[in-house]
């Protein structure tokens, strides 16, 4: 294919957006089995779309701009800033700018179902990453394990408080795959668990700050009842623990998150939130750029949908986390 020639503004665009999102740290892991460094798919352009910049989210594209420059890629990254339609409206200019590959981390999986029949329509492969796309259509992803990281979140929180009590609920935004398969997995461990009562489950979007206002009223809706709090990720964990501290309940009531964060492994050293399920951004970021030059190579992987590991993080391993993905 040959070399795409961006405009003048949408260069700009482009390094304004890519400066924005970068970030420290991350592991130097994940990159595939496909071309060696050094250019191979210099020709290449991805197109990329990301529902919105948590700390999560610039881990990972730190990985997803790291690969594409081994590799030798063009990137345009745009954040969709949580909005379904804009995500939608970023497809279409990218198709329009003749991108080789899209790669998307859907703000909403069934929204973004439609950007598999532009991306199809226009002869072009789309990749995702993060999230999945509601539709038994066939595509390529690489992400997580949501129903494992849920479950692994909710049995930590049982266990701490002894397979009895009461629990409330973070949800991501609701709709994203991330939500729908950790509230599933959060339900498999309830099922193995009948004295666990979930007493309410709101989604916080992601958001500390949702969280943190979101706790707040549940401390008043549900006073001196609660015993957990399990966050579809650290971001509304860590929210929910400035309310606790707050309200002089940090070790009263546990705290578990996803993600791995920085601030949630911290968190986890320093006690205030129980447990973490690693999910490795910037791996997963490298990942998703391993996937996009090995499908425009005609060398996809055999399964369609690829998986990464998702260990729990608690105080026994939060250590070597820090130092593996973070160079703590």
């Amino acid at each position: 294919m040959k070399k795409k020639v961006l405009s003048a503004v949408v260069v700009v665009c482009m390094v304004a957006l890519v400066l924005a999102a970068c970030g420290n740290g991350g592991s130097g892991g994940g990159n595939g089995a496909g071309a060696e460094n050094g250019g191979s798919g210099d020709g290449f352009t991805i197109g990329a779309t990301v529902y919105y910049m948590t700390e999560f989210v610039t881990l990972m594209v730190n990985g997803i701009e790291s690969r594409a420059d081994e590799l030798g890629m063009d990137l345009i990254l745009l954040d969709a800033n949580n909005n379904a339609q804009q995500q939608i409206t970023q497809i279409e200019n990218l198709i329009a700018q003749e991108v080789d590959v899209l790669l998307v981390a859907a703000v909403d999986s069934d929204a973004i179902v439609p950007a598999l029949d532009m991306a199809e329509e226009a002869g072009i492969p789309l990749v995702g990453v993060n999230m999945l796309i509601n539709t038994d259509r066939h595509y390529y992803y690489v992400g997580p394990d949501d129903v494992l990281a849920g479950q692994l979140q909710m049995q930590a929180a049982i266990d701490a408080i002894g397979g009895d009590g009461n629990v409330l609920i973070l949800e991501g935004p609701i709709g994203q795959s991330a939500q729908i398969q950790r509230m599933e997995g959060n339900q498999k461990a309830l099922a193995e668990n009948p004295g666990i009562n979930v007493l309410a489950h709101q989604t916080a979007n992601w958001s500390r700050a949702e969280a943190l206002a979101l706790t707040e009223n549940w401390l008043e809706a549900f006073r001196g009842e609660i015993d957990a709090i399990v966050a579809h990720n650290d971001e509304m964990a860590l929210g929910a623990i400035q309310a606790l501290e707050a309200a002089g309940l940090i070790g009263d009531i546990v705290v578990t998150g996803v993600d791995a964060i920085l601030d949630g492994c911290n968190a986890v050293l320093d006690g205030t939130l129980l447990a973490t399920v690693l999910q490795d951004a910037y791996k997963l970021g490298s990942l998703s750029v391993q996937l996009c030059y090995d499908v425009l190579m005609g060398n996809p992987p055999e399964e369609a949908l690829n998986y990464i590991d998702m260990p729990l993080v608690t105080r026994d391993n939060v250590e070597q986390v820090l130092s593996d993905i973070y160079g703590q």
